[in-house]
């Protein structure tokens, strides 16, 4: 029997989150044709800009492989929204 690794994404919220492929057919409608996995891999780029600024501005030392596996769970993703959702209702 084989292991299987069971994947987890996050959403922004559960009455409000998309996944990857609406992601990619909201991009689609507006002119920017993209598949689910590519949708996949600019949030995690981005993900990895934020972890990189985040190790960075408190000096931590965080090998790369710890760095994707950060970026890639969901309690991260949704720490730095919620962190962005915050930062958006202070200013409006």
């Amino acid at each position: 029997m084989k292991n299987l690794k069971k994947t987890i994404y996050a959403t922004v919220a559960e009455d409000e989150g998309v996944n990857y492929r609406e992601i990619a057919e909201m991009m689609s409608e507006i002119g920017f044709k993209m598949n689910h996995s590519s949708a996949r891999n600019y949030v995690l780029r981005v993900m990895r800009k934020f972890a990189d600024a985040i190790t960075d501005e408190w000096d931590l030392d965080v090998s790369e492989t710890k760095k994707d596996k950060i970026v890639k769970s969901p309690q991260f993703q949704q720490a730095i929204c919620d962190i962005l959702q915050s930062l958006e209702n202070k200013h409006h």
